[in-house]
């Protein structure tokens, strides 16, 4: 019976080395994988680490370092991996038939649920506003146009048009805010278009109030990372990835994309590169509580998602849902080794079987309670000034506003109060004006 050296190094869910004392065991899908070929082929193994605790992946001299470089150098017979199968790999070692397709995926930590200050604007999206806007401004515009060219008003002076009008516009936006009209207008042309604009009003404020009631209740939880571009135009966040993977190799060739981008912001040292071995606990430690992506393969992050929840009963992490870099992963083995068409037969079987796909999926208890979480909650608690500061911002915003166009009232009546008695002064007469009588005093001498 042979005896087949096999480099293997730990990628949760796939596998899980324990090193005890230089007595190394495996365990996960890829160790039942392993079995069942040592079973049905007939063979034993040695496992073997290696140093470097990397995949492979080609220095700038060639040199193929991790568990490909070892396969090459044929220091060792086959390594598990699982390895994604790409053309630089498959020019320097044998891949065996397909174990699985995954994808590369984000990991980020989940928002929180926080009130937002400025909520009221929500139920209208910009455009509705801008329209609401624009269609106020066209009522005020039209009806200034009925006051100018209407029959009754044919002897009146234009100021007297254009203080109408004012007052006409005025009354719409008091509509608007809900207020009772003072002013009804007695052209029937005015009447319609008045009540034309009351019925769209009517729409968009019960629109709107109900809307509002159901935002403050339900809570969004914020997503700001749900794809590569996101993750490259947020420079506050800091790129964790696996050390010497096809992706990295990928990334230092690019010449143009995302992913010549994503080298960019490598060089800038936003970067981080760590074996698999450290991968969990990067998600566990600088992923949960700073503002850190960790970029892996879908079923890696699931694990992480699966056993967050396992011990802490909650979702802390967000899976992003854009999918990138799809790969075939497969064992490897040096060129020529003998038992490659025995391994690819048995690997065809047990994946057409579905057996790879249930082992992984034991390993996954309840990912699902994090995949299907929530993107709202619903709230039941009275409201704060950190939720509300933003209404009075604005009330205070109105105040200020109202305040400068007083005093602006103020100074131009004041002109206009000097220039009148400016005006009397010239004609030898000084008036002085009480709310009940007119005290006149002759200035001539």
């Amino acid at each position: 019976m042979m005896t087949l050296r096999v480099a293997v190094e730990q990628w949760e869910p796939h596998v899980i080395v324990q090193d005890q004392g230089g007595t190394i065991q495996i365990s996960g899908p890829m160790a039942h994988l392993l079995n069942a070929l040592a079973y049905a082929i007939n063979f034993n193994y040695t496992l073997v680490r290696p140093p470097d605790g990397a995949w492979g992946a080609p220095d700038s001299n060639g040199v193929w370092n991790g568990m490909i470089g070892m396969v090459k150098r044929n220091e060792v017979d086959i390594a598990l991996g699982p390895f994604g199968l790409t053309g630089s790999r498959a020019a320097v070692v044998d891949f065996s038939q397909p174990i699985l397709i995954d994808y590369n995926r984000i990991l980020v930590k989940r928002g929180s649920a926080k009130p937002d200050p400025w909520s009221f604007f929500n139920p209208l999206r910009p455009m509705v506003w801008l329209g609401l806007l624009l269609s106020f401004l066209l009522v005020c515009v039209v009806i200034g146009i009925l006051v100018f060219l209407g029959w009754e008003r044919k002897g009146w002076s234009n100021s007297s048009k254009m203080a109408l009008t004012l007052v006409y516009s005025w009354e719409q936006f008091a509509n608007l805010c809900q207020q009772p009209s003072t002013h009804d207008p007695s052209d029937i042309s005015l009447r319609v278009l008045v009540c034309v604009w009351m019925m769209v009003v009517l729409v968009i404020l019960r629109s709107y109030s109900s809307a509002l009631t159901s935002l403050l209740a339900v809570r969004q939880i914020p997503v700001k990372i749900d794809s590569l571009r996101n993750l490259v135009d947020a420079k506050k966040f800091g790129l964790i990835f696996e050390t010497s993977t096809a992706m990295s190799a990928y990334m230092k060739d690019a010449k143009s994309g995302i992913f010549a981008e994503m080298e960019l912001a490598n060089k800038r040292g936003r970067s981080q590169f760590l074996r698999a071995s450290l991968l969990f606990n990067a998600a566990f430690t600088l992923v949960r509580s700073r503002d850190y992506a960790l970029l892996v393969e879908e079923t890696t992050i699931k694990k992480i998602m699966s056993d967050d929840f396992s011990v802490k009963g909650r979702c802390d992490f967000y899976m992003a849902k854009e999918a990138y870099f799809p790969l075939i992963f497969c064992i490897i083995a040096h060129r020529g080794l003998p038992i490659m068409p025995a391994i690819n037969y048995w690997i065809q079987a047990l994946v057409e079987h579905n057996l790879y796909s249930e082992w992984i999926g034991n390993e996954l208890k309840n990912v699902t309670s994090c995949l299907k979480a929530p993107s709202t909650i619903t709230v039941n608690e009275p409201y704060n000034i950190h939720g509300l500061w933003g209404v009075f911002t604005v009330l205070c915003a109105g105040l200020c506003l109202s305040s400068l166009v007083f005093l602006c009232e103020l100074m131009v009546h004041a002109r206009h109060r000097r220039k009148h008695l400016t005006m009397v002064e010239d004609l030898g007469t000084y008036r002085i004006w009480h709310p009940h009588d007119t005290l006149t005093c002759d200035l001539k001498h």
